[in-house]
């Protein structure tokens, strides 16, 4: 996970708005560091990353709202909303994961118990082994882990498209400037 940029100069002394509004500085800046991962749906960690981002600047915007009156409110609900996307787009990524892991612990046992029946095969037996190694029976848990696996990800195409759809809308409707304005 990426650790947080820094936020240097807060004056202790100075008006709320102006330690606010640099604290936002750093988070705009750290959130938008991270428009060159948006077109890589493959970058999981960074999009991930991206998403953490994104909660700290909505967390900054919550923070300080009543300084940022109706526009800060809209900027919110924005980046609440590509947090999401993220953060649909980051479970499936996790649930991809532990399937894999889970289908890749079922094989590496189905490996070993072909290499052992194979060993104390007769030349005979090894036909029907390799078969059944190549077509597993209708009950194998690799079966439905496959299944379950295409399913997340067809998921997370669709996660990611939403994602992809809400950056580029905000984006032409002027999230950026919008944020920097506050």
């Amino acid at each position: 996970m990426s650790r947080a940029w820094p936020v240097h100069d807060v004056d202790p002394r100075a008006p709320v708005i102006d330690n606010a509004r640099r604290v936002l500085a750093i988070r705009i800046a750290e959130f938008y560091s991270y428009e060159l991962v948006v077109p890589h749906p493959e970058l999981s960690e960074a999009l991930h990353d991206l998403r953490i981002s994104t909660k700290r600047l909505r967390y900054t915007l919550e923070l300080f709202r009543r300084h940022f009156g109706k526009v800060g409110e809209r900027q919110i609900e924005r980046v609440k909303a590509i947090q999401e996307t993220l953060g649909a787009l980051h479970d499936h990524d996790v649930r991809i994961d532990l399937i894999g892991d889970e289908l890749s612990r079922f094989m590496v046992e189905q490996s070993q118990k072909t290499r052992m029946d194979i060993a104390d095969a007769s030349p005979g037996e090894l036909a029907v082994i390799a078969s059944a190694a190549l077509r597993p029976p209708a009950d194998d848990p690799r079966r439905g882990l496959i299944a379950l696996l295409g399913r997340e990800h067809a998921g997370r195409r669709l996660a990611y498209a939403r994602f992809r759809e809400l950056w580029e809308q905000y984006a032409d409707d002027g999230m950026r400037r919008d944020l920097v304005k506050l």
